[in-house]
């Protein structure tokens, strides 16, 4: 696939079928994480894979309370109907937590968001990796990253990025609309 139908055909998905993901592939998938660029090379990620039912359902359990959290904090009214079972449906489910300590040398010019970036890049490399093998994900980040964090018993020196479900989609969606691009010249607000 070329890679701008890749990216224009990607689509976040929160319904998946129940055949498995061959490990060769989620072995592709975590390798075209790797390839990221990363502040001073440090590839600031590390990642765990999940197929257990019972971890699945703990971080199922985390998503819906940081929903509940949303809910009773007078967040948008959605947030209630937003059902989490996919995290149990989908197949995989790949967590990628990283080291904030290892973004490179912001931290000399207030610039911390170094390793944060790295894993963004990570996680999008994944996600297109999967797509262009014909499986859907979702850029999952619906949950209280300290109390993943414990239920996964990442080590406190590592913040967690995302939870990516993969699989093969159960029906199609269809693209949200974009907004137009807000590009200026030179400098903020200059269009011309």
């Amino acid at each position: 696939m070329e890679f701008k139908d890749l990216v224009r055909d990607r689509r976040s998905c929160r319904a998946f079928e129940s055949s498995p993901v061959p490990d060769e592939q989620v072995a592709a998938i975590l390798e075209a994480g790797q390839w990221a660029p990363s502040p001073l090379n440090l590839q600031p990620w590390e990642f765990i894979v999940v197929t257990d039912p019972v971890v699945k359902t703990q971080i199922r359990e985390a998503a819906e309370d940081a929903r509940q959290g949303v809910i009773d904090g007078g967040g948008p009214g959605w947030a209630g109907k937003y059902a989490m079972t996919f995290i149990e449906d989908a197949p995989v489910l790949i967590v990628v937590a990283f080291n904030p300590a290892k973004g490179g040398l912001g931290d000399f010019f207030n610039q911390r968001q170094g390793a944060m970036q790295a894993a963004s890049a990570c996680v999008q490399n994944m996600m297109l990796a999967a797509a262009d093998m014909g499986f859907a994900t979702l850029w999952f980040t619906f949950f209280d990253p300290v109390k993943l964090a414990g239920a996964l018993k990442i080590p406190e020196n590592l913040d967690v990025a995302a939870v990516i479900p993969v699989g093969k989609p159960a029906g199609s969606t269809d693209a949200p609309p974009r907004k137009a691009l807000k590009v200026y010249r030179d400098y903020y607000g200059n269009t011309n």
